[in-house]
């Protein structure tokens, strides 16, 4: 028995007791004034008083159990608005898994075992279909399709129906639909109540979803139907996901030996400086993602190139003619990071004396670009959330809905997974971002890009009277430094150089002391470093060396001592391109 019954319980019975005591005391009073041979209108008014006592105790009885009666069906809507609320948690958390996930078996597999289990169905199956409309494949849930022709005969059934006419099927009560209630697979599973959601992407159906009931008297509900709903539009943002990376991955598989060259007149980014296999690696994916919307975050050291590299992305893109928009999150205090980025309305706040256009709306059509997005203060993270989910959003200090088109790139130095860790990042903004993560190697991975990129500088502040070039002990000294700020420290040495040299020339002892001092002509020995890799490393620096001083690939090869086919191969084994 719950708690309310047994406290009605016991007021029942503190009632009724009283009752019993009061009428054995009205009956001993009536008694005695009857033996005093007292006026019969006294024992009128107890007769009187008695039955007032039996109308108060019914009246209250009567409210007892209409309260009880109330906190009984609210600990039932309680319970209801509960297990509704698990429902959408589970079905947010379930957002957030299927955008990471980009494996389509997978995803499916796993969209199956939620569905089933919060909707407490007895068996469910997800179909996709093909370019054709043909069923293409049937994954199930405590069914195995192949040893039960009924279930695959009603199943099919009701998902080719939801399928032609692109809309859900609810059956509440199977008897009722003459279509199905005769079937002999309906009879013999004991299938009560069904329902079916197709999966639409855009204009194109990519699938259905089905559930049903086995011999329960509990049909699926309305409410059921909607969570199905939100639920199918969750697998088919999956499937989108997982389908455009897939694409990708094929499309970088089939050009996997494309040439430098080549895929710098795919993708245009003359800003970016280098040959060596790390960068190439960072410019294969990003001519691919180029020319998707896909959003994308970019990792890496601070100064190592990830601004260059987002523009090169728009600049590829389809959206090249429209803006390109950059807000360093790093650099904006948090509350005018806000009006920042979402603009505010003339008076929404002191000061605000007339309306200003944010970045989001400025970008419009284009590309924002979001520098050091892992600075973002937490709070303001679910309305970028917010906008990236529905395309739309509201100014500072305004009610109208502002509808855009725009490519968020985010970049951050920090490490992602640390700040959700502590709760400074949202692990759904996160996964939103992150449909192409894309690394920009530091620049002491890639040091056979230090030439390349010393001479672009050097060029770049030259003119017609002075022309800037370097030794090649300068060069040697700039190779063996660590650069721990990466690009844009090599550009500020080489620009305190160009200022202080004594003539065009520069020389190792132009170069700053600190990047002197850690100059040695000897292999560097790095912990656990094995034979094999400092054999490796001796090799690519020598090699290095002597590219510098030739004019031509067929020159280097004979300073070397060895033939050019020799020489290629040990290009290629080193991944020096050049």
């Amino acid at each position: 028995m719950s708690l309310p019954l047994e406290k009605k319980q016991q007021l029942q019975n503190i009632l009724v007791d009283s009752a019993s005591k009061i009428s054995q005391l009205c009956s001993e009073l009536s008694t005695e004034i009857r033996e005093l041979n007292q006026p019969t209108q006294l024992n009128s008014k107890v007769d009187q008083v008695f039955k007032s006592f039996l109308n108060w105790n019914r009246e209250i009885s009567h409210h007892i159990n209409t309260l009880f009666e109330t906190q009984i069906n609210l600990e039932k809507q309680v319970s209801t608005l509960n297990d509704e609320k698990k429902k959408l948690e589970v079905l947010y958390s379930s957002g957030i898994l299927f955008s990471s996930k980009q494996e389509k078996k997978s995803l499916i597999e796993s969209a199956l075992e939620i569905v089933v289990k919060e909707l407490k169905a007895n068996a469910g199956f997800i179909t996709l279909i093909n370019d054709r409309d043909e069923i293409d494949s049937i994954y199930s849930k405590n069914m195995l399709l192949n040893d039960n022709p009924d279930a695959m005969e009603i199943s099919t059934t009701v998902i080719r129906n939801t399928l032609k006419s692109h809309s859900p099927v609810q059956i509440d009560n199977i008897d009722d639909r003459q279509e199905y209630a005769k079937q002999v697979s309906i009879i013999k599973l004991g299938i009560t109540s069904v329902l079916c959601v197709p999966l639409i992407s855009g204009s194109k159906v990519l699938g259905a979803v089905y559930l049903d009931k086995r011999k329960t008297e509990n049909s699926f509900s309305n409410n059921d139907l909607m969570y199905l709903i939100s639920f199918a539009n969750l697998i088919v943002k999956g499937l989108e996901i997982s389908t455009q990376i897939d694409t990708l991955e094929k499309k970088m598989i089939s050009d996997q030996f494309i040439k430098l060259d080549d895929l710098r007149q795919e993708f245009a980014s003359s800003e970016i400086i280098g040959r060596s296999k790390k960068l190439f690696d960072v410019l294969k994916v990003a001519s691919k993602v180029a020319a998707t919307d896909a959003s994308l975050i970019i990792l890496g050291e601070s100064g190592s190139g990830k601004n260059l590299l987002a523009q090169a992305i728009h600049r590829n893109s389809r959206r090249k003619e429209y803006p390109f928009y950059t807000v360093d999150c790093s650099s904006i205090p948090t509350d005018l990071l806000e009006s920042e980025l979402f603009g505010y309305e003339s008076g929404a706040f002191t000061g605000a004396t007339k309306t200003k256009v944010g970045k989001l709306e400025l970008a419009n059509g284009g590309t924002l670009f979001l520098d050091e997005v892992g600075e973002m203060n937490i709070n303001l993270q679910p309305k970028l959330l917010r906008v990236i989910q529905t395309k739309e959003f509201e100014r500072l200090g305004g009610i109208q809905p502002i509808k855009i088109d725009v490519r968020i790139i985010a970049a951050t130095n920090k490490n992602i997974n640390e700040l959700i860790q502590t709760n400074k990042f949202r692990e759904d903004l996160y996964y939103r971002l992150k449909v192409i993560e894309i690394t920009m190697p530091k620049l002491r991975d890639r040091k056979e890009d230090i030439a390349g990129l010393v001479n672009y500088y050097l060029n770049k502040n030259s003119t017609d009277d002075k022309l800037f070039t370097i030794t090649e002990k300068a060069i040697e000294v700039l190779e063996n430094y660590n650069w721990p700020g990466n690009i844009r420290e090599l550009e500020h040495v080489l620009l305190r150089c160009i200022v202080l040299s004594k003539s065009s020339e520069i020389d190792s002892d132009d170069l700053p002391p600190e990047i002197v001092q850690q100059f040695t002509e000897e292999l560097p020995m790095n912990d656990g470093m094995t034979l094999a890799e400092a054999e490796t490393e001796f090799r690519k620096r020598f090699i290095l060396k002597v590219l510098r001083k030739a004019e031509s690939k067929t020159e280097a090869a004979k300073m070397l001592g060895i033939n050019r086919t020799h020489f290629h191969k040990l290009l290629s084994q080193l991944e020096i391109e050049i």
